[in-house]
């Protein structure tokens, strides 16, 4: 109405000033009319509703958060060994060879500067929940005891303790049960046992030459009983008791890390680690008589039988080597849900991961060992990125007790040396293979009646057959077998179930050269890295891997430090590890890069 009424004023005043230019202004006009109201617009039509947004993903239930949290840090000079998680939830790990120099005392009054093992308490490792970082200790305090995210570290046994035995925690004792050959610092592997009613035994390995083994007696209260170290000599000793699992049956599966990678150097009079199982066996350690057989160690080692381990004193555990899972530096082994399947570490330089298939379940005493050949992923040398593909090649099949008695043919003196020579396993390999190896001209005959080679000199029979010898620094390797298990007999595969993992302390060296099947950038590859291995049901209906694939990776390193060359946010050289019920790693390390070495949690992004 107003717009109206001014453009009708404009218009009156345009027209009367047009016609009376030289003449006298007329009298005003009338004010003209309002215009008409004008008609209302029509209504817009109404917008269409937009489509509803895609619903979010749900949540992890409180796990969100770093796929990497540092969970407990070792006193200085010390690794953490033996991570072990008990029935009631409650984890063990052990110090190894922390510094003397050690001088801060925990909430017990404890010192932590000699072989210490021990649990985390007041916590359940299986139900963790959202567990918060805890910071990498800086003030010497800090640095001198262990430090935990969650529960309090428990001190159970000391290297030095006295034993009900009448010897001391960590004694390695000859053969002949009286004479104490050296005190060892370095405790390994834990597996807790039921003792049939509420409490635990407690196995400990004593990773020494000669190797060793202590069993305490623990309560429902984890109230401690020192019983003693075992006697190993029914089998002739053992060697670098290193890492190990419990058995689906209950018993402890010990690792013999043999550090020989040529038979041949065990006849060397000057070996002080040969002369040391001499001094063990009772012989005389100049060679002039009995010489140890190298064929007696070197495998994993069963602690009791069909789980009646818990029942029998610690004097008169039952102990049996089983040698068809192979003879090499073994780390760990790891039974799978069929019982029959055994995967198994091996340390060192220029490795090989080996499968052994056992004939029967829970029956380790025939089968068949396997060596794993590994094609890495084309054009991609980055650890984090480089996968494997795994083909197993079958070197051995045989029973134990054809195998132990080729063992005791090579009995012998320094001087005899008896071993399997090079151009034996050279003729072995090319019978099995029905291929002329050394270019001679025909293809060689098995020079045995049995197939010892494989079992007896097993890294070098699975490279001449083809396998893969170029692993570095293999670890720990494991499942968490209740998952494992609910995966294979409930098919219940939902990803936490069916992964195993592997550390890979170091991926440099025979992993990063320029030759072989495995070429990884060595940059950082002093860091190490966790594999991770997706289980599946291969065609002979049994558990099998077939890819090996990088799940987090250490680094970077900075070797002009002097501390702390790779990132303390980060993994440094992993060593055992152990699988939660939901499916979550705990890492320890084992390493110099690191001035306190740590116990990681692991959330998989895979799961």
């Amino acid at each position: 109405m107003k717009r109206a009424l001014l453009q009708l004023s404009i218009a009156s005043i345009l027209a009367a000033g047009l016609s009376a230019c030289g003449g006298d202004d007329g009298d005003r006009g009338p004010a003209g009319a309002d215009g008409a109201a004008g008609n209302p617009g029509s209504a817009g039509a109404p917008g269409s509703i937009g489509t509803p947004g895609a619903n979010g993903n749900d949540g992890k239930d409180g796990l969100e958060g770093a796929a990497l949290k540092r969970f407990a840090s070792a006193p200085l000079g010390a690794e953490f060994t033996g991570l072990f998680v008990n029935s009631d939830g409650v984890l063990f790990s052990n110090i190894q060879h922390p510094s003397g120099s050690n001088t801060t005392m925990d909430v017990d009054g404890k010192t932590i500067d000699k072989g210490t093992i021990g649990a985390f308490m007041n916590v359940d490792a299986n139900n963790l929940g959202n567990v918060a970082a805890m910071d990498f200790p800086i003030t010497t305090a800090d640095k001198e005891r262990v430090l935990s995210a969650a529960g309090t570290y428990m001190v159970l046994a000391q290297q030095g303790d006295d034993l009900a035995s009448g010897k001391q925690m960590g004694d390695i004792v000859a053969a002949d049960g009286s004479t104490v050959l050296k005190n060892s610092n370095d405790p390994d592997f834990n597996a807790a046992v039921s003792d049939g009613g509420t409490g635990y035994f407690l196995y400990s390995n004593w990773e020494d030459r000669p190797g060793g083994m202590s069993r305490i007696k623990l309560s429902s209260t984890y109230a401690v009983t020192q019983e003693g170290m075992l006697d190993f000599s029914s089998v002739k000793g053992t060697w670098v008791n290193c890492f190990g699992t419990l058995s689906p049956w209950g018993t402890p599966l010990t690792s013999e890390e043999l550090y020989f990678d040529n038979t041949g150097d065990w006849f060397n009079a000057g070996n002080s680690q040969a002369k040391s199982i001499a001094e063990y066996r009772g012989f005389p350690t100049d060679g002039s008589g009995n010489w140890g057989n190298p064929y007696d160690y070197g495998y994993i080692v069963e602690i009791g039988t069909g789980g009646t381990v818990a029942a029998t004193d610690v004097a008169n555990v039952t102990i049996n080597k089983l040698e068809l899972m192979g003879r090499f530096s073994h780390e760990n082994a790891v039974v799978m849900p069929d019982l029959r399947t055994v995967f198994l570490s091996d340390d060192g330089s220029g490795t090989v991961l080996f499968k052994f298939v056992a004939d029967n379940p829970s029956d380790m005493s025939s089968g068949s060992l396997y060596a794993a050949k590994a094609t890495q992923s084309a054009g991609v040398k980055d650890p984090a990125e480089a996968a494997f593909a795994i083909e197993w090649i079958k070197i051995a099949t045989g029973n134990e007790a054809t195998i132990e008695a080729a063992i005791a043919s090579f009995n012998g003196t320094l001087a005899e040396a008896k071993q399997i020579t090079a151009q034996q396993i050279n003729d072995y390999a090319e019978s099995k293979l029905n291929a002329d190896l050394d270019t001679s001209g025909t293809v060689a005959s098995n020079p045995f009646t049995d197939d010892r080679v494989g079992f007896l000199e097993s890294r070098k029979a699975a490279a001449a057959m083809g396998a893969t010898a170029e692993f570095n620094k293999m670890e720990g390797v494991n499942i968490n077998f209740g998952l494992a298990d609910n995966w294979w007999n409930a098919g219940s595969a939902d990803g936490k179930q069916a992964y195993m993992y592997m550390a890979m302390s170091d991926t440099t060296s025979t992993m990063s050269d320029s030759s072989g099947a495995i070429q990884l950038d060595g940059t950082h590859g002093k860091c190490g890295a966790v594999y991770r291995m997706k289980l599946v049901k291969n065609s002979a209906g049994l558990v099998d891997i077939k890819t090996l694939s990088p799940a987090i990776v250490g680094g970077p390193y900075d070797g002009s430090r002097s501390t702390n060359r790779c990132n303390i946010n980060n993994i440094s050289n992993p060593d055992n590890l152990v699988v939660l019920d939901d499916g979550r790693v705990l890492i320890g390390e084992d390493t110099g890069n690191h001035q306190n070495n740590i116990i990681w949690l692991f959330e998989d992004p895979a799961l």
